[in-house]
């Protein structure tokens, strides 16, 4: 064997065992290699690239810009990128677009040119950052409301106390009557400025061992005398829970403010469920969905049926001061309240909300230590058993939980396939053999939605499985639309749980 062809099979297999994607092009943009981790990153096989553009892989907006980019550097010798990792997006088979990071390189032999470029895919790196900056930010909100609020207390302790004694001195009805206002006046900013206290976590949270469906009762009492009899709530409490350490008042305060807000999101009436259990987080996926570590939780939710909001309002929703409310009838801190005040527990917040489908909030408290360890259920041969040769359609409109879904299901040894609407799904089910199962979410946009997929499913492909997702409870969907009873994963759910309800499907369970 001479030492080119020794060397041409080295580099060979050092391409081929290579976990980042790797890919050579000309001057032209034509790739002329790509290793199976191109073809793992995109969506290709590695023979469908080679002969194609390099476009191919970039978003329009970029694809553009790419033949003025290297027609410079090979004009110039200006190096923007060779050399330099930077992020990027990347387009794969289906269109969906991923955050990437590349790494260039050029070498030139004779008139010919050639660039290497190493790239991985960094959705998840993105996703915790993400995750991070939101927390960072509302803790910073929270550092600065807090000082505000310091320096306001004492303020209005001065103004509320000199207002006191001035009102126990004057007889004049007139002058009583204007001192009552101010009082009233000052006495309202105290309350404000106990909100920004609890969002900046400067009260006092008396945290003590909890009975968590205690509180819930006892609040659903007064929530229940609020109401109107045009709305309809329910409850679905865990029998037995164990004990989380939380502040009794302020844990009822706070299911009483989520469920005021229900209330203004459904002024023609609706339905409003309370719902308490514990749930395990146990893999590194859902600590990432919730930015909150490992291990045993209870969770307390509330959904409702109201207009829902989009993504930038839940965003902002916990921010002190910021409302939806029209002026005058809201101060913009009743969540912000609730997220100081859980954050105080060691807990978490999340929302998951769609336009005209309505909310779902829940607040995660961890479980006493010294409580018995919770069975961890785990995915193991019998899983994979399942997964062998088998393929699923992932539907989901959230590009993020899309990517995050396909990732949990290729570590369960599933092959994938993603549509981003139940539209897209159903022409590549008539367009594609070889899938095996539908994991749609409930909620998406288009003409048809997770329930009007199923149907189509059940009409049209009666041997396929169908896996149904969704952020709201069961109670609030219309699953006796159904002509079959579907499982349903709520969001955010486990990877054993998926592993569990997919090993089930195909068990034909």
């Amino acid at each position: 064997m001479t030492d080119t062809k020794r060397d041409r099979l080295l580099f060979a297999a050092l391409l081929d065992a290579m976990p980042d994607a790797v890919l050579i092009s000309d001057a032209h943009g034509t790739i002329t290699r790509a290793n199976p981790a191109v073809g793992k990153l995109f969506g290709y096989s590695p023979t469908e690239l080679a002969g194609s553009h390099i476009r191919k892989l970039m978003p329009p907006a970029f694809a553009e810009r790419h033949d003025g980019f290297m027609r410079s550097f090979l004009k110039t010798g200006k190096a923007r990128v060779i050399g330099h990792g930077r992020q990027v997006e990347g387009l794969r088979h289906d269109g969906s677009s991923f955050p990437l990071h590349i790494s260039l390189g050029h070498v030139e032999n004779a008139d010919e040119t050639h660039f290497v470029a190493i790239m991985h895919d960094i959705s998840r790196r993105v996703a915790t950052e993400e995750a991070l900056a939101r927390s960072a930010r509302l803790d910073a909100i929270g550092q600065m409301t807090g000082g505000i609020s310091h320096d306001f207390s004492n303020i209005l302790t001065v103004v509320i106390g000199n207002l006191e004694l001035l009102q126990a001195r004057i007889n004049d009805d007139e002058s009583r009557a204007m001192l009552s206002d101010a009082l009233e006046a000052a006495e309202l900013g105290a309350e404000l400025t106990a909100g920004l206290s609890a969002f900046g976590r400067k009260t006092t949270t008396h945290c003590e061992p909890v009975d968590v469906n205690s509180a819930c009762r006892a609040a659903l009492a007064l929530i229940k005398r609020t109401f109107d009899p045009q709305y309809e709530i329910s409850v679905a409490l865990a029998d037995t829970l164990p004990t989380v350490l939380a502040d009794t008042t302020q844990l009822q305060s706070a299911l009483i403010n989520i469920a005021l807000n229900a209330r203004d999101a459904m002024p023609d009436g609706g339905k409003l469920i309370i719902r308490s259990e514990e749930v395990i987080i146990d893999d590194d996926y859902v600590a990432q969905e919730l930015d909150v570590a490992e291990g045993a939780y209870i969770r307390i939710s509330a959904t409702d049926t109201g207009r829902g909001m989009g993504p930038d309002t839940q965003q902002r929703v916990f921010e002190p001061f910021f409302t939806t409310k029209p002026v005058g009838h809201g101060t913009g801190l009743g969540l912000a309240m609730v997220y100081g005040f859980v954050r105080q527990c060691g807990g978490h917040v999340t929302i998951y909300s769609e336009i005209g489908r309505g909310t779902t909030i829940a607040l995660y408290f961890p479980v006493m230590a010294g409580n018995p360890d919770a069975h961890l259920p785990e995915y193991g041969p019998s899983a994979r058993d399942a997964a062998r040769d088998k393929t699923v359609l992932v539907v989901e409109d959230n590009p993020h939980v899309r990517k995050l879904t396909a990732a949990r299901l290729k570590e369960l040894g599933y092959g994938v396939r993603e549509a981003e609407q139940g539209d897209i799904a159903a022409k590549i089910l008539q367009n594609e053999s070889g899938i095996d199962a539908v994991f749609t979410d409930l909620v998406m946009p288009g003409e048809l939605d997770g329930l009007a997929l199923a149907r189509h499913v059940v009409a049209t492909y009666p041997n396929m499985r169908i896996l149904l997702t969704s952020g709201y409870a069961e109670d609030i969907l219309p699953l006796h639309q159904m002509t079959l009873d579907h499982t349903i994963l709520r969001k955010p759910y486990r990877q054993s749980d998926l592993a569990k309800a997919l090993s089930a499907l195909f068990d034909g369970n």
